[in-house]
């Protein structure tokens, strides 16, 4: 079992687009001056007038028409060097474009090429973008034709007349719409949004996009984070595009009375429903224990991330507290810390009246049960740039990490009185309506979480903390490919006797002088076996407890080998004579794994040598951090215990211990000139 420190990932590179911030430096300024990105659609995405009405029960119209838009940056691939020809871009949804941009501009900001064979990305994205609904209006107006020729007062026209009118509005409609090519669908479909930036940059990890709704980039961070844990990859570009701000889903979410028409208030009194918002916000992760190793800058720290699903509630997308709690308590039982010593909650924050209710609610229910010195930092960036549904949590955890990294919290805006709703004086928070220092409790790493939940129930919570580097490194086992060489061989446990020669007579002559030698007390002093004698065409090894005994099994070998008597090995065999010949066979380790551990494992080897000795001390101190005590006392525990048996079972034990057994064999068998041509292993070993 991974213990909490080894889950840990840093974010090594940033790279964004965002209302009024083509960069991530431009947003990170735009966030501490408290500017308010949120304004009227431009004539160029929709029309107002054609769509709007003040009236929410006019059909088919939106009666918001605000929103955060991204207005000025450049796609500028001949100058990035990458290879999209403009044909290929023509076709390309912004979102794509997004994406790429931002993808450049995270590995630029990691600053360090990273290996494509072993990075992976995941994105997060819901709807695609606006593009593949303006090809397909191209394509159902057939649909409008069809309408049109049913109609009265056009087939009362005469033919000719009729005809031209379809053919005029058909090229006049066409002109308005983007023509379909060989590049239209992998310039729209939401899967291509990985898979460009995978081709692009020529990355070889598994490439896909997570939809979660407005927990989409967090469900893809979900993913990276899992991925990176398991080894699966060891880079990930991960995070949230979102390019879908098209009269559709204006009015589609005025109908169900989501939308704010007056501006984005979250966890303020007046709050009536979100504003929309785009953009992207991409990251470059790596196992902190790889970053710090490679001298990486680290921006943040993720710790853990938790993540549940609402069950049954009052509907599918009515906020339900009980999924909302799960996740936040999971992420931080997982990441092994205290809720009260978090200093900035980055909420959902959407500006709905119960939605940003129902999540303070279950904010406070889990926060409380921990003991604070509070009161913790509570914000929404929604409040600047509105609602990037798809990219939301992106958002978020963009401005929760840039807060860890620079100590700064910035403002939440418009919330001069706070919601009613919520008790907030009696709460562990308070909405942060001006800059300030990110506080710390104590010496501990300032830490931050970032919540997004989706429609339709699911809900992701992920805690943060500033890097402090060394903070979470351990003292790791040395590797057995690592492990210094003994100095030269080393002297074999008492009673080891192997006895070679180039042929059958000669090894007889050979036992028959040990033999006499071992009557007259004389046995071999204690030695490795002289390779001559192990590589030798005819050996004999004997297991001795003494002289008497090695002069008998000496003298029954030479006997055994005069006659030609195949069955008196067999005999000789189980009193420890084995007998070899031929090439010399080749050496074979097989370590064990978890189910072969037994308490007092290597017991008397450790009492009697140094290298077993030292090994068990080397596991117990690297070890010490991870286990209430040292892992030896878990090995050698009372075998009459029955308790020690089943301590000995727990995977954070077991594996540990089995790990230290075989590398103290290993070392023991190398300083008595034993070294393995082969090297198998099941389960850990």
């Amino acid at each position: 079992m991974m213990s909490a420190e080894e889950r840990a990932i840093a974010v090594v590179g940033l790279g964004a687009i965002l209302p009024d911030a083509p960069d991530v430096a431009t947003f990170w300024a735009n966030l501490k001056a408290g500017k308010d990105s949120i304004g009227e659609v431009p004539k160029d995405r929709w029309d107002p007038e054609l769509y709007w009405d003040p009236n929410p029960a006019t059909p088919d119209r939106s009666y918001s028409k605000i929103g955060g838009w991204v207005r000025d940056w450049a796609f500028e691939p001949a100058r990035w060097k990458l290879p999209i020809p403009p044909k290929v871009a023509d076709s390309m949804d912004t979102g794509q474009k997004w994406a790429i941009a931002c993808a450049r501009a995270a590995l630029q900001d990691y600053g360090k090429p990273v290996d494509g064979m072993r990075t992976a990305v995941i994105l997060g994205n819901a709807m695609a973008g606006e593009r593949h609904l303006f090809t397909t209006l191209r394509l159902l107006f057939p649909e409008f034709a069809k309408a049109l020729q049913s109609a009265k007062s056009f087939t009362d026209l005469p033919a000719d007349v009729r005809a031209a009118i379809e053919r005029d509005a058909r090229i006049a409609f066409g002109a308005q719409l983007p023509g379909i090519t060989e590049d239209s669908m992998p310039g729209e479909l939401s899967n291509c949004l990985a898979g460009r930036v995978a081709n692009l940059f020529d990355l070889h990890g598994p490439n896909y996009t997570v939809d979660a709704a407005c927990a989409s980039a967090l469900a893809a961070l979900n993913a990276s984070v899992d991925g990176l844990i398991q080894g699966e990859f060891d880079a990930a570009l991960c995070g949230g595009i979102d390019r879908n701000m098209g009269v559709n889903a204006y009015v589609k979410f005025c109908k169900i009375g989501a939308l704010s028409a007056t501006g984005s208030r979250p966890y303020a009194d007046g709050a009536d429903g979100f504003v929309m918002g785009e953009g992207a916000a991409i990251f470059v992760l790596k196992r902190l224990a790889d970053a710090e190793r490679d001298g990486d800058k680290v921006h943040a720290v993720i710790r853990a991330v938790g993540a549940s699903s609402d069950g049954k509630g009052k509907g599918l997308t009515a906020p339900n507290p009980i999924g909302q709690k799960l996740a936040i308590e999971r992420a931080w039982k997982a990441a092994g810390l205290e809720p009260s010593t978090c200093g900035m909650v980055e909420g959902h924050g959407t500006s709905t009246k119960v939605g940003d209710v129902v999540e303070v609610q279950s904010l406070i229910e889990t926060f409380q049960k921990s003991n604070g010195t509070g009161p913790i930092a509570l914000g929404s960036v929604k409040s600047n740039i509105g609602h990037l549904k798809a990219a939301a949590g992106a958002a978020g955890l963009l401005k929760a990490t840039l807060s860890l990294r620079e100590k700064i919290i910035p403002p939440s805006l418009h919330c001069e009185r706070t919601n009613p709703g919520v008790d907030f004086e009696r709460s562990p928070f308070r909405v942060q309506r001006q800059i300030g220092e990110f506080p710390q409790h104590g010496t501990e790493p300032r830490k931050a979480a970032v919540s997004a939940f989706g429609f339709g129930g699911t809900n992701f919570h992920i805690v943060l903390e500033e890097h402090v580097p060394g903070r979470l490194a351990r003292k790791r086992p040395v590797p057995v490919a690592e492990l210094p060489k003994a100095s030269g061989p080393k002297a074999p446990l008492r009673g080891l006797a192997v006895v070679g020669a180039a042929t059958a007579s000669a090894l007889v002559a050979k036992l028959r002088e040990l033999e006499g030698a071992a009557k007259a007390g004389r046995a071999p002093a204690p030695a490795a076996p002289a390779k001559a004698d192990l590589d030798a065409q005819e050996r004999v090894a004997i297991d001795f407890a003494e002289a008497k005994d090695l002069a008998e099994k000496a003298g029954k070998a030479a006997q055994a080998l005069e006659s030609g008597d195949a069955r008196a090995w067999k005999v000789l065999q189980k009193k420890g004579v084995f007998r070899g010949s031929g090439p010399a066979p080749k050496v074979a380790f097989l370590c064990t794994g978890q189910g072969s551990q037994y308490v007092g494992m290597l017991r008397a080897l450790r009492d009697r040598e140094p290298v077993v000795r030292d090994t068990f001390a080397e596991a117990d101190a690297a070890m010490a951090a991870l286990l209430d005590k040292p892992l030896s006392e878990y090995i050698f525990a009372d075998p009459k215990d029955p308790k020690s048996e089943e301590a000995l079972k727990q995977t954070a034990i077991t594996q540990p211990a089995v790990l230290t057994v075989d590398v103290a064999l290993a070392r023991l068998l190398g300083e008595y000139g034993i070294e393995p041509d082969f090297v198998m292993g099941h389960s850990l070993g």
